[in-house]
């Protein structure tokens, strides 16, 4: 596994806010729902990502969750770090603690496209790239809105 179920989770909860944003805050028991995300663990995340200047929180009737800036300017990355600084894989998938370029395991090699594939696709793409992608396949289309 590249992350762990806290990243997928917040990754899921950010694309949420970020498809369906535009038309208000985004409650959490409805982003909990929606996103298939147990409310606990969920508030958990949605914290960390306001500390990290992500989200906003709304309280009140009308509240919720938006996003900090415009999704054009939050990458994945930025979303990994709120949740799991350094989370980058950077161990050995072969299960080796000493494993380097001086010192490879037998798939260091093929494991460093990989790694390299993964850092450019958090560091190159975006909430908005997420969201063009998500009005092509209609995802989330059954998102609830506040009444």
């Amino acid at each position: 596994m590249i992350i762990s179920q806290t990243a997928e989770y917040a990754l899921r909860a950010a694309a949420c806010i970020a498809v369906h944003g535009d038309s208000g805050p985004v409650r959490a028991k409805d982003l909990s729902i929606e996103a298939t995300i147990p409310q606990t663990y969920l508030s958990k995340i949605l914290r960390k990502l306001v500390e990290a200047e992500l989200l906003i929180a709304t309280k009140g009737h009308n509240g919720g969750f938006t996003l900090a800036r415009n999704a054009k300017k939050i990458w994945i990355i930025d979303i990994l770090n709120a949740v799991e600084p350094q989370m980058t894989p950077r161990q050995c998938i072969f299960g080796w603690r000493a494993c380097n370029s001086k010192k490879p395991c037998l798939l260091h090699h093929r494991w460093a496209e990989v790694r390299n594939s993964f850092d450019h696709w958090i560091k190159s793409t975006s909430l908005e790239d997420i969201k063009l992608d998500a009005k092509k396949v209609s995802w989330l289309t059954n998102f609830q809105k506040p009444e």
